[in-house]
């Protein structure tokens, strides 16, 4: 196919037979022609977004973060500080409440049980910035935000290369730190942050027993404890919607590369001071929401800005992980305070489910009894009912008038249903016609 024919394609013209040589200039003229009608339907590039400029003097780093610089034997970088006290808040919570956390439900959040026999104090969170969002061989973790538990306050290191020039000082001193360290604690780090610092220290030929630490990702347990009413699964939404934290003047993550970048150019130490606050936030809001789901699953009751569901899918994890005395006292929640009746129908019947599971048959019948009432025709409710009326309280008659009524109703049984009911009403009446 010709040059012309595949512009002909592209611009929506019928293609023609080839045509007979004809003057080199007039093809030319033509091909030029049919190149500028495509590239005028190309969608206009979009206007950048003004950046963020400084005019007049600079300001140094040092003057808008506290930090200083340090050296090692692979060169320097920038070191921020900064000590918390336990009894300082971080929304609604005090920082001292993440210091005393449970390391069994650490481990079974995990799915890591080497983590049980950690202490809190061993502990590293850790939260990176970098150059680019996707990832690459390209990409450099520029500040290495980490935070960690000692002698009752939360320590927090910030590690920032002020230029690519010093990432391989500032991969030695994490590797230093991650050295005196037993576990790590990330938001997402297991599909991001540790990939990532894995492929900057094998570029730089440093060693680092970073990636080996057993790994608390806290995306995962966020998701599959609270992530059924929350919009996503983000650390911001989190922070909203469960620690109570509310960020101001917060920098967007799409932007923070760019700010990076900028920074490299001009030396302006007000280009990174919003980029330093949102690391450290990250980095405490990690630790406080850890604190939040173990909590959970010790099933604590006070814990603020939880719900019912959230219990729910607490005891759902840990049967799943074989814990089934700990879901117990999850269950036991229910019990005390009726959290129970905040639940949904769906929530119900699970917690139903829950208590089958655990033998507390007399819970698992009041709430099917309750679904009954609601939905008479509701099959889950109705085949449990008979179920329990058939092999535990042995009263067929009972479980037969109650098959017998939801299939004479108007119901939406698949079906696949209609002929489970069936069947066992079919051997129920068996069962009835042989006791009386």
């Amino acid at each position: 196919m010709s040059s012309i024919d595949k512009l002909k394609r592209l611009t929506g013209e019928k293609t023609t037979k080839p045509i007979a040589p004809s003057e080199k200039q007039a093809r030319i003229d033509d091909l030029r022609r049919r190149m500028d009608m495509i590239l005028s339907r190309r969608p206009q590039a979009q206007t950048a977004a003004p950046k963020k400029e400084f005019w007049g003097e600079t300001i140094a780093l040092e003057k808008i973060v506290r930090g200083e610089e340090v050296e090692n034997r692979h060169g320097k970088f920038f070191l921020a500080s900064d000590i918390m006290a336990g009894s300082c808040r971080h929304g609604k919570r005090n920082i001292c409440e993440a210091l005393n956390l449970d390391m069994h439900a650490a481990a079974v959040l995990a799915g890591d049980y080497t983590l049980s026999n950690c202490r809190c104090e061993e502990g590293l969170f850790l939260d990176t910035e970098t150059t680019g969002l996707a990832g690459g061989t390209g990409t450099i973790a520029f500040l290495i935000g980490l935070g960690w538990f000692e002698e009752g306050a939360f320590h927090i290191r910030q590690i920032f290369a002020r230029d690519f020039s010093e990432e391989r000082a500032a991969l030695a001193y994490l590797a230093e730190i991650a050295a005196q360290k037993n576990f790590l604690v990330t938001f997402n780090g297991k599909a991001f942050d540790v990939n990532l610092l894995s492929t900057r220290f094998i570029m730089n030929r440093l060693k680092s027993d970073l990636v080996t630490l057993p790994h608390l990702d806290l995306l995962h347990p966020s998701r599959r404890i609270l992530g059924h009413r929350l919009e996503n699964s983000k650390l911001g939404t989190l922070e909203a919607e469960v620690l109570g934290v509310f960020r101001e003047g917060d920098i967007p993550g799409w932007e923070i590369p760019q700010r990076y970048f900028d920074w490299l150019k001009q030396r302006d130490g007000r280009l990174l001071e919003s980029i330093f606050e949102h690391n450290k936030i990250d980095v405490i809001s990690m630790a406080t929401l850890t604190a939040h789901l173990t909590e959970i699953l010790c099933a604590k009751q006070e814990v603020q800005n939880s719900h019912a569901d959230d219990y729910l899918a607490a005891a759902r994890l840990l049967f799943k992980r074989r814990e089934t005395e700990r879901a117990g006292k999850i269950l036991d929640v229910f019990n005390e305070n009726q959290a129970g009746n905040e639940l949904s129908h769906i929530s119900k019947k699970e917690l139903a489910s829950l208590y089958k599971r655990t033998g507390r048959w007399e819970k698992a019948t009041q709430i099917w009894q309750e679904l009954l009432q609601i939905a008479p025709a509701d099959f889950s409710a109705v085949s449990e009912m008979a179920k329990w009326l058939e092999h535990r309280a042995r009263d067929y008659n009972a479980a037969k008038m109650l098959v017998e009524s939801a299939l004479s109703q108007n119901n939406v049984f698949s079906p696949d249903e209609k002929e489970s009911l069936a069947h066992r009403l079919k051997r129920l009446k068996t069962k009835s016609e042989k006791t009386n």
